[in-house]
């Protein structure tokens, strides 16, 4: 999973806990019909740079997301949650993917 994936599905996620490392979302069930969603689920297993482990809680319907701090800022990853700036978006998902490069 490409960390990005979170943004473009942000509109089904709310966050329910961020500390750095580890963030945990509710997931609202309309999310079914979104192509990505899969790939929510799926991202722990990938080797994606940055992405640690991924739990998907069916029953409280939340996704726990451990990451590493170095590859994917704190920062970086809240706003991507929360900024709805495309040019903004654009220039952190620039910078995740040169962190990335360096991480593997």
């Amino acid at each position: 999973m490409d960390i990005s994936v979170l943004s473009e599905l942000k509109e089904f996620l709310a966050v329910c806990d961020h500390k750095p490392g580890r963030l945990k979302v509710r997931v609202d069930l309309a999310i079914a019909g979104h192509p990505k969603a899969a790939m929510l689920k799926k991202a722990g297993r990938g080797g994606i740079a940055g992405i640690i482990r991924t739990n998907m809680n069916l029953f409280t319907r939340t996704l726990t997301v451990e990451y590493d701090t170095q590859v994917l800022p704190y920062d970086s990853v809240h706003a991507l949650l929360n900024d709805d700036d495309p040019d903004r978006l654009q220039q952190i998902m620039a910078d995740l993917a040169v962190r990335r490069e360096v991480a593997v």
